[in-house]
């Protein structure tokens, strides 16, 4: 049974040549949850009332589903009539036809129909064709929103301010959330578009949304971790993940974290239990995912035996460690974590000896250091990560590149004061190169610094620059104007500023 709780506020028009049929498919489109429903007799009719009504707020039809056989103006002709007016040509159309006319499918696709509908139908099957179709329409704005990050990246002045992109996706997702309320699939989608715009608190809601929808969902639960865990709710993180975890319970890296996470939390009992299954569930996975597994698992073992003051734990910590280190000799972390559990242990001489090996097996060049610290960056490492990319600073030589990498892998990170550091020293090495003041623009958006960071540099004309790009990418044109004109006034060379001054200037 539909739950009637979730209605259906889509416009819907019906059009068939025959009475009976229109009046059953609107009575399966009821049984759905759909509400609004108009219906016309023929393709000429249909045309008429949808634009008639296409720029009447409340009144715009989003959604058509039309039979095939109709005269004068056919199905596939409406089709075709719509697709080329832009005023009309993003409706949503569903086309119906006769079991024997299958034909007709491949001329209707190649026409852009959304989906197509095959005569004698039920409920159910339009409930599944519906549920295909969100998941084709939410395909589609995935690329529209990784195309939309990489010309931002790119610095594109084309591209829209980010509140007005989320705007915009937004409502594009809404929208097509109407196609299958009964489905966690646009709530989930939405939760994700929330996260890549760094909107947690709506991620929450869309993310639970799901979850209210279809308890158990793993990637909702997983995502609403990672979200809560951002938001510093750690104990409403761990229990999310908890969730996760049971509904995959042979997803090895989701296991280790959920172990991860018991071992920050102090419950070393079921630190120890869960990542002992994920060792297990890791056997025959490439050495590097090994490795990982059993140094979590070691220094899980570690911490519990030196909290129970219980030497055979702490030697079984030890023992994983050590096979951490075999597993993947390269794995910096197993290495590091077995010499502070042989310290903890009271083994000075074996940790004086993987001491050395560290110091044999560390990287030999800037690069090195960068590609490990990210990796600590994406284990919520802080320290380690910035010991990681200190040491790739000291031997950088000012290649800008590294200094990209390693504040864009900090920025991603929510970690913006340490990010800002990296970028910096990137624009002190390639003072004309446009993405750090970019992304420091970015930051300080994040940081609410606009008119701090020009008090506290006010003859920085990469800052200004900066500051100009945030505004600009924030949807405040008429902002940013001043800050390139100052950008220019200090620096005549910034030419990266003039492509923005023009754009202001035409707009």
């Amino acid at each position: 049974m539909y739950d009637r709780r979730r209605r259906v506020s889509m416009r819907v028009l019906v059009v068939d040549d025959m009475g009976a049929m229109r009046q059953n498919v609107k009575k399966a489109f009821i049984a759905l949850g759909f509400g609004d429903l108009s219906d016309a007799k023929n393709g000429k009719d249909a045309w008429d009332t949808i634009i008639a009504n296409h720029d009447i707020p409340g009144k715009r039809f989003e959604m058509a589903v039309v039979d095939w056989n109709m005269a004068p103006v056919s199905g596939l002709d409406l089709l075709q009539k719509i697709r080329k007016d832009p005023r009309v040509a993003d409706l949503i159309f569903l086309m119906l036809t006769a079991e024997q006319m299958r034909d007709n499918i491949v001329l209707a696709v190649q026409s852009g129909v959304d989906e197509y509908i095959v005569k004698p139908f039920t409920p159910k099957i339009i409930k599944e064709k519906l549920t295909h179709l969100t998941t084709l329409k939410l395909s589609k704005i995935k690329r529209e929103v990784d195309d939309y990050f990489v010309d931002l990246r790119s610095d594109n002045p084309k591209a829209a301010p980010e509140e007005a992109a989320f705007k915009s996706f937004r409502a594009k997702t809404n929208l097509i959330g109407q196609l299958s309320p009964w489905s966690h699939l646009t709530p989930l989608f939405m939760g994700r578009l929330c996260i890549r715009f760094g909107a947690f608190a709506e991620a929450e809601g869309w993310l639970r949304k799901a979850i209210r929808i279809d308890f158990g969902v793993a990637d909702a639960h997983d995502l609403l971790s990672k979200v809560l865990k951002k938001m510093g709710k750690v104990e409403a993180s761990l229990a999310e993940l908890e969730v996760a975890a049971v509904e995959r319970p042979n997803d090895a890296p989701l296991q280790q974290r959920l172990g991860e996470a018991y071992l920050k939390a102090g419950r070393l009992d079921r630190a120890v239990e869960i990542l002992d299954q994920a060792v297990r569930l890791m056997n025959g996975a490439p050495p590097k995912t090994l490795a990982a597994g059993k140094t979590a698992l070691g220094t899980a073992l570690v911490e519990k035996g030196k909290a129970e003051n219980d030497p055979a734990t702490l030697d079984a910590g030890v023992g994983a460690l050590e096979a951490a280190a075999v597993a993947d000799p390269d794995l910096m972390a197993a290495h590091y974590n077995l010499m502070v559990a042989y310290k903890k242990s009271g083994r000075g001489e074996e940790a004086a000896r993987v001491f050395d090996r560290i110091a044999a097996m560390e990287p030999k060049d800037a690069a090195g250091w960068v590609n490990l610290g990210a990796a600590f960056v994406e284990k919520e490492e802080r320290q380690k990560a910035l010991f990681a990319f200190n040491k790739a600073d000291a031997l950088a030589d000012g290649r800008f590149p590294l200094y990209e990498a390693m504040g864009g892998a900090l920025y991603r990170a929510g970690w913006y004061e340490e990010a800002l550091t990296f970028i910096e020293k990137g624009a002190e090495a390639h003072p004309s190169e446009v993405a750090s003041y970019n992304l420091k623009g970015l930051i300080y958006r994040h940081m609410d610094k606009y008119e701090k960071a020009v008090k506290l540099f006010p003859d920085d004309a990469g800052l200004h620059f900066n500051l100009g790009v945030a505004y600009y990418k924030s949807g405040q044109q008429e902002k940013s104007g001043p800050f390139f004109a100052k950008a220019k006034e200090l620096d005549p060379n910034l030419v990266e500023a003039d492509k923005y001054l023009v754009t202001l200037k035409r707009a």
